[in-house]
């Protein structure tokens, strides 16, 4: 072993810490239901529909190469080290440290990038609902107000807020299933409204459709995040892989049934790509479309404040290992939440919609933020891709005398889950900045405001390792903590319940 590999083996702040001061909340059912949160979108139904029939192959291909590959490898590396901070440890684990930063900071970004994006979906289903319209400046506003209601209910307890997932997931399904219903009624007794072609059902051309399958693994993305919560687990390696099988049966068949019965209740030119899915049920029962859009509008505020809960422990692990000050490892003393970084979250968002917003049409910003958000959460899964077979051969000997869940079939299954998840995630990325989201948008452009939003984000990566690590360096490691000692003697006490 070398010494660089020593140091690597060397147990982290990370690793210890958060299991002393973090409550463990989450349960099986619980972890289901964030797993669903982060990674679903029900609109991402509603955009799907709009390519017609072929966008049913191009579900499957991207749960066959993207979604299976990726949720085997997060739990083998999740089981591996059960700890706080997910990707950044499994890429210290098996790279070195500034790949770690890097890997945990492209898994980060995206709570930024759908901070800005989240709440103008939210805001689409709410404005359906009611039958209204706003202008520019008010759309702004009320898109600011949804992510700081969001931040607000991100600063809760987090078992508070694990009991309103558990309801709001069962919700969700019900919404899916009633989609497909609606569908199949209007189907049976007047064919479907989007007429169904075998051969749009049978083929994948990428040459066409490429665009479809980088927005189908962008709504599919975000496999590892829970595992930024790994020390709040009431135990990883019971609940990690029940957590993937079931939330991935979850995610596919609302993604899918929403798809199916949006496409057999409405013809694709009469799909909005953001609300058509609760559209599709004005079919049914009068008021279903306003009952469902307002209900699809609370669970994405939730699923937003989720996603600000879930991804704080990223920046939370960057404070403990000293990429950021000691501000960042600030937790509140009653709810265990890392207050700074939920914070700092919802105020760098909240600048990129005021930004952003305000320079070009809400649809078109829309489009170019999810393109950026694609490539760059896509990148990252290089970062437990890759991890998954250098596991496989620096740490044999825990895989030799250890009992934990691995990928069955050994080495050569290990190997060949990661070869056709970096072949899915490549293919994901190049479509995801080659071809707009979008039929009014030309390549050209699409391009250049992907790739200049996806340049600042390397670029900011490149700022907060520079100089966060050399403010936070100033520090020790003990005094750089010697706030949480006050945390750690409450840690056994029963009062962390919410």
């Amino acid at each position: 072993m070398t010494a660089v590999e020593a140091q690597q083996d060397k147990k982290l702040a990370t690793e210890l810490l958060p299991d002393r001061v973090l409550p463990k909340v989450l349960n099986t059912f619980g972890l289901t239901g964030a797993y669903v949160f982060i990674i679903c979108w029900i609109s991402g139904a509603s955009i799907m529909a709009t390519g017609g029939w072929s966008s049913i192959p191009m579900w499957v291909a991207g749960i066959v190469v993207f979604l299976i590959p990726a949720g085997l490898a997060v739990a083998e590396l999740g089981n591996l080290w059960p700890a706080q901070g997910g990707v950044y440890i499994w890429a210290y684990r098996t790279m070195n440290e500034p790949l770690a930063f890097f890997g945990g900071f492209l898994s980060w970004i995206p709570v930024i990038l759908n901070g800005a994006t989240g709440p103008s979906v939210v805001l689409s289903f709410l404005l359906l609902a009611l039958h209204v319209t706003v202008g520019l400046a008010v759309s702004i506003i009320l898109q600011l107000l949804i992510l700081w209601l969001a931040v607000v209910l991100a600063l809760r307890k987090l078992a508070a807020t694990q009991r309103v997932m558990n309801i709001a997931l069962v919700v969700y399904l019900l919404v899916a299933g009633s989609v497909l219903l609606v569908g199949t009624l209007h189907a049976v007794r007047h064919g479907s409204a989007t007429p169904i072609s075998s051969h749009d059902l049978l083929s994948l051309n990428f040459g066409k459709y490429g665009w479809i399958f980088g927005l189908v693994l962008l709504y599919l993305v975000g496999v590892e995040t829970p595992f930024n919560m790994g020390a709040e687990f009431l135990s990883v390696r019971r609940s990690a892989t029940r957590m993937i099988l079931w939330g991935s049966i979850a995610l596919s068949g609302i993604y899918v049934l929403g798809t199916v019965g949006t496409m057999l209740a409405l013809p694709t030119s009469k799909i909005n790509s953001i609300t058509g899915v609760t559209s599709a049920l004005k079919l049914g029962i009068p008021g279903m479309t306003e009952a469902a859009s307002i209900l699809i509008a609370v669970i994405l505020v939730i699923a937003l404040a989720t996603y600000q809960s879930a991804y704080s422990r990223l920046v939370f692990v960057s404070g403990l290992e000293r990429h950021l000050p000691r501000l960042f490892t600030h937790l509140n003393p009653r709810t265990r939440n890392p207050v700074t970084a939920i914070l700092v979250q919802g105020c760098v968002a909240s600048t990129m919609i005021v930004v952003l917003y305000s320079q070009s049409s809400l649809t078109d910003v829309f489009l170019y933020l999810n393109g950026a958000l694609s490539v760059v959460w896509l990148f990252s899964g290089f970062f437990f891709f890759v991890p998954l077979i250098i596991s496989r051969h620096r740490y044999r000997e825990r895989y030799q005398t250890e009992s934990f869940w691995r990928i069955p079939g050994g080495l050569p299954v290990a190997y060949l889950v990661a070869l056709v998840g970096s072949v899915g995630t490549a293919a994901g990325i190049y479509y995801s900045f080659t071809l707009p989201f979008g039929p009014n948008i030309s390549k050209g452009t699409w391009m250049t405001w992907v790739g200049l939003i996806c340049a600042a984000v390397l670029a900011g990566a490149g700022i907060v390792y520079f100089f966060g690590r050399r403010s936070a360096g100033k520090l020790s490691q003990a005094d750089a903590l010697a706030h949480l000692a006050v945390l750690d003697v409450d840690a056994s006490a029963p009062s962390v319940e919410a």
